[in-house]
């Protein structure tokens, strides 16, 4: 279903028990992680075809230090359109509060939010939700 996914969490421990998880439902081709949203940033720019894949998707904690889920983001929007490719981002988050949702509404690269610890039916609403409406 899914080229690649990229997990960036800065709990190691979470980033193994979902990649597990991810590896063991058999949805996509091959699962990466990053500790926090500076590593990303340079894997997604250093790694050229790390999201190339078609349908691939992105897990992103919300709470983590370096730099967050918001502040990828941020960095994010501001690569080339090159560096980019067709994927998913989806939040993760241990407490879904109404003020990250209103934060991530305002941000249009965000596609949806599931809590942790990874469940896959919520994963798939989220996925089948978003595929359907772009």
């Amino acid at each position: 279903m899914f080229g690649t996914i990229l997990l960036i969490d800065d709990d190691n421990a979470t980033n193994y028990l979902h990649k597990y998880y991810l590896e063991e439902w058999k949805i996509c081709d091959r699962v990466l992680t990053a500790e926090d949203g500076r590593n990303a940033l340079d894997l997604i720019q250093n790694t050229p075809d790390l999201l190339s894949a078609p349908n691939s998707l992105i897990l992103l904690d919300i709470n983590m230090p370096v730099m967050n889920g918001f502040e990828f983001l941020q960095e994010y929007e501001k690569m080339s359109i090159t560096d980019k490719a067709d994927y998913l981002f989806i939040m993760l988050t241990t407490e879904l509060s109404s003020a990250y949702q209103q934060r991530a509404n305002q941000i249009s690269d965000i596609d949806g939010f599931v809590k942790k610890p990874l469940a896959q039916g919520d994963l798939m609403e989220q996925v089948k939700l978003n595929v359907v409406s772009r």
